[in-house]
């Protein structure tokens, strides 16, 4: 005797066969590949034509790394710099001579210019020629990653005019330029380096007071030389 009129085994009491509901059930995978795939290809047109800031990018990894990994000494190429930095330069940190920091600009190097040169001068001086061995050294040690370096003078308010320095402009960037050839002759390449003079237009503390009195002791601290390491 025939039973429920032919129907086949996989077809449920409607007459529908389950093996069609099971590929339209599975229909929106298709679509969803689709979406993913268009979001890739845009994602990676993204960062081709964007520029990146190498600088930050690290210190992203770096926050990144230590919030997956739990850790709170993650190194990246300029955090190692750093920290050679602040061992080899261990004995100038305890005097004051130098600060180091590490920001999004990359490594800034603070150095009272007393370290580097006589009063009114340009000569590096033995102390100075030791510390740029010292900063060179720790580039070296990761010399593949061609770190770019930026030099700048800055003086104090007290004008100067000498023959060979008409006012602190010059002074400030014969400084400069003295590091910058201090460092070619260290062997660092003269394309990744930079020298700029500022001369006293960026005090890091007020050259006067509210009355416009000069502050004497603040002269010190605007007489300095900034190295910056970066990519």
């Amino acid at each position: 005797m025939k039973q429920n009129g032919g129907l086949g085994r996989n077809s449920n009491g409607n007459g529908v066969n389950e093996e069609e509901i099971h590929q339209e059930d599975l229909e929106w995978l298709l679509t969803y590949s689709d979406m993913i795939t268009l979001l890739l290809a845009f994602f990676a047109v993204l960062i081709a034509v964007s520029h990146v800031d190498i600088n930050l990018w690290e210190q992203m990894k770096q926050g990144l790394r230590s919030e997956v990994n739990k850790q709170e000494n993650v190194q990246t190429p300029l955090a190692e710099v750093k920290k050679d930095l602040d061992e080899k330069l261990a004995e100038e940190r305890a005097a004051g001579q130098v600060n180091i920091i590490l920001d999004r600009d990359g490594i800034k190097l603070f150095f009272n210019s007393s370290s580097f040169y006589n009063s009114g001068e340009a000569d590096l001086l033995p102390t100075g020629q030791n510390i740029i061995n010292k900063v060179t050294e720790a580039m070296n040690e990761l010399g593949y990653y061609q770190f770019k370096v930026d030099v700048e003078g800055h003086t104090d308010n007290v004008p100067i005019s000498t023959e060979r320095f008409p006012s602190n402009w010059e002074l400030s960037v014969a400084r400069a330029s003295g590091i910058v050839k201090y460092f070619i002759d260290e062997g660092i390449a003269g394309d990744r380096l930079k020298a700029s003079g500022y001369a006293d237009t960026q005090p890091v503390v007020p050259h006067t007071d509210s009355l416009g009195n000069d502050i004497i002791e603040n002269r010190a601290l605007n007489r300095r030389i900034v190295i910056r390491i970066y990519y």
